[in-house]
């Protein structure tokens, strides 16, 4: 059963037992994500925003970040000869630096920063020291980036980070072996089919799967052998929506004090907004406001212009009329309302759904180990 990271308490408690297991063997998969990577690890989930920074003063120590979203993590030695002693920031405590890389603005970094990505998922969980670790990744072109990824990922490291629970430095090292590198999605698809969400397809019959991320909405036809038949990329995901409602907030009159006047309001707190429930932007009486008007605003015409792009392509390729399942991931479908219009077009929408590629990629790394 798969455990996630609902609140600080119970993450600090599982992140104490993970360390004190006695695990040896694991299995795992990587969705590096576009706005956020999740990861699987174990019976364990993490997502962090898919965000990197760079320590480029070695002699600094940046031990006092501790989040269960964000990690500070230094290389000491092993396989990767050309990171020893690199340090760096991930998650949230990458975005709280001023020069940090965001993932989905340079689709290289994701596999050219993979194994800084699955360091800093380890170093959250706190996994115990001598692991090894055999792990499935995606990637937007695994013809292009399989071989350097490997490259990169496989082998023993040495790492150190802070403990979530006693604050002090740890070392730990972990036997990385890459079981695979699949196309983005392939996951999803291999846990619809063969895991805990099985759709009952014969190997004639066809789905329809809609990924909403945080930059698009990918459309995958597949049939029940797990062959992709056809792709469609829409471009302009969750974050496209959380945009439009910031500059919807940009063009309000109601200034409530000299302190928020002509402010710019941020994408990534609509998005808190969203999530937290409450759809009010910031947390304090001067900028806090309620954006449940633009919210629904924003939404409809978001919602409106993609699913009739969607329509087209699944009409014009005749697979509506072919197609058993509609079914739905991504951390988009879970959005409000969206659920709703999802639900009331037919689609299948699957339990935790930011999280079923990466749980198809541990099922694949089990796969090829003959679990």
């Amino acid at each position: 059963m798969t455990t996630t990271y609902t609140n600080a308490k119970n993450w600090l408690v599982q992140a104490d037992l993970f360390a004190n297991s006695g695990l040896t063997d694991l299995t795992g998969g990587k969705d590096a994500g576009a706005g956020y990577g999740k990861a699987i690890i174990g019976d364990f989930s993490i997502m962090m925003p898919a965000a990197y920074s760079l320590v480029r003063n070695r002699n600094l120590m940046h031990h006092e970040t501790i989040s269960k979203d964000g990690a500070w993590v230094r290389y000491v030695e092993g396989t990767r000869l050309d990171l020893k002693d690199v340090q760096f920031f991930w998650g949230s405590a990458a975005l709280a630096q001023a020069d940090h890389t965001l993932l989905h603005d340079d689709k290289a970094k994701k596999a050219e920063l993979a194994l800084e990505s699955i360091l800093a998922d380890l170093a959250v969980l706190n996994i115990p020291n001598g692991v090894k670790l055999s792990i499935s990744l995606s990637n937007h072109n695994p013809e292009r980036w399989a071989t350097e990824i490997k490259r990169r990922v496989s082998g023993i490291h040495t790492f150190q980070h802070l403990h979530p629970v006693t604050r002090s430095i740890v070392t730990k090292s972990v036997d990385i072996e890459v079981a695979g590198i699949y196309p983005e999605g392939f996951g999803s698809i291999a846990h619809c089919l063969f895991g805990e969400a099985s759709l009952v397809l014969d190997p004639s019959e066809l789905a329809i799967a809609l990924d909403i991320g945080s930059s698009t909405w990918l459309v995958t036809v597949f049939n029940g052998s797990g062959a992709v038949i056809d792709r469609h990329l829409i471009e302009g995901g969750a974050g496209e929506l959380h945009s439009m409602i910031a500059e919807a907030l940009d063009k309000r009159n109601d200034r409530v004090s000299l302190l928020s006047k002509d402010v710019k309001h941020s994408p990534s707190l609509v998005n808190q907004g969203i999530l937290e429930g409450t759809f009010t932007y910031g947390g304090n009486h001067l900028t806090g406001k309620k954006f449940e008007t633009e919210y629904s605003q924003c939404l409809e015409d978001w919602w409106s212009t993609r699913i009739e792009k969607f329509a087209n392509f699944v009409t014009a390729g005749n697979y509506l009329d072919r197609a058993k399942y509609l079914v739905a991931w991504g951390g988009g479908v879970s959005l409000p309302v969206v659920d709703q219009n999802l639900a009331s077009l037919g689609f299948v929408v699957l339990k935790n759904p930011q999280f079923i590629n990466a749980l198809g990629l541990k099922l694949l790394s089990q796969i090829s180990l003959g679990a």
